[in-house]
């Protein structure tokens, strides 16, 4: 079967470290276009990595036939912008999280992956961590089994830390990125902009914990109440689900390494998952399982040591290639979008 053909749209340090990278190392794919304002970046990545084509930006990929699917590593508040008409010519994206400025830029998002036959997926890697996985299939075993009682806590937190570890340097250049009339940055329109530069803080770090609970634990949640504080990481948020409270907490913290636990709690036990350092490329997700009451027995689960980003991009290629749907795809990452809105509607300012 042929390989995909790849386009890029936007090479800056994530583009670069996190994800191009990646795909230039699938066998099952090419990377044969960027689209990158930055025109001194875009000549010397393209001629590091052998991409033949490069443009200026994301709308001459829309016009290049050659390309079948488009990977925008940009800052979220342009992900509508540049994602909707890709996706309605009928190229495949893959996007950063969160999904995008507001619940209905993203609503916009997956009709247009409807309108034009495309899949859209976003960057939630936590869920290719492969010690994720697995600790996602020894809890639905528990919920299925039952076997430490009953689920009634889940306490989820983000404290930040080392999050670069040893990430490959990009290319830099000393260029700015060129202002761009026809964008515009779409949060809810009810919000002030203080609330709405707490918003994109809030959704930029905590949204991959929400989609991480998602993930982990089946139901609906809701959210109960939040504390915030103006501009900050400093956060509460309560939800609840099936009368299991969720509680999820936040703080910038200046760690030599990455603090991040997602743990739910039985009736007779626990798993504690810690989620590592995000560019950390040989390492995966650790859980803890403890089963306590006549068992009272101790278990550590380890993933394959694998990147999440590189799991991530194989993923996508996977899913267009075979066309697959894709775990984050925008319809199911619609609904962490829904919850980070109603967080700020019901908040409390402190």
């Amino acid at each position: 079967m042929a390989k995909v053909r790849i386009g890029f749209a936007g090479t800056g340090f994530m583009g670069q470290v996190a994800h191009l990278q990646n795909y230039v190392k699938n066998a099952d794919c090419d990377v044969i276009a960027i689209a990158e304002p930055r025109r001194q970046l875009a000549r010397q990545v393209a001629e590091k990595y052998g991409i033949p084509k490069v443009y200026k930006n994301h709308l001459e990929l829309v016009e290049d036939p050659d390309v079948e699917a488009v990977v925008a590593s940009q800052p979220h508040l342009l992900n509508g912008y540049i994602a909707i008409p890709l996706l309605k010519a009928g190229k495949s994206c893959f996007i950063e999280k969160p999904m995008a400025g507001s619940l209905q830029e993203a609503e916009a998002m997956v009709g247009a992956a409807r309108e034009g036959g495309a899949k859209l997926m976003v960057g939630f890697m936590k869920r290719y961590d492969s010690g994720v996985n697995r600790a996602k299939a020894c809890l639905e075993e528990l919920y299925e089994t039952r076997a430490m009682g009953e689920p009634g806590l889940i306490n989820a937190y983000c404290f930040g830390g080392d999050w670069l570890r040893n990430v490959d340097g990009p290319i830099i250049t000393n260029e700015p990125v060129p202002h761009n009339e026809d964008f515009v940055p779409r949060n809810p329109p009810w919000m002030s902009e203080a609330q709405k530069e707490t918003f994109n803080i809030y959704m930029n770090i905590f949204s991959h914990n929400i989609n991480l609970i998602r993930y982990l634990f089946p139901g609906t949640l809701e959210v109960k109440a939040a504390l915030l504080r103006q501009g900050m990481l400093n956060q509460c948020t309560l939800f609840e689900t099936h009368g299991v409270l969720a509680a999820l907490y936040g703080l910038g913290v200046q760690a030599g390494h990455w603090v991040e636990r997602t743990e739910i709690y039985f009736e007779q036990g626990w798993v504690r998952v810690a989620t590592p350092c995000p560019m950390e490329m040989q390492t995966s997700a650790v859980t803890e399982v403890y089963h306590g009451g006549e068992v009272n027995e101790t278990r550590t689960l380890r993933g394959v040591p694998h990147w999440a980003f590189r799991a991530q991009a194989d993923h996508f290629v996977e899913c267009v290639k075979e066309d697959k749907t894709p775990c984050s795809n925008g319809e199911d990452s619609l609904e962490g979008m829904r919850l980070m809105e109603d967080v700020f509607r019901k908040a409390q300012w402190i």
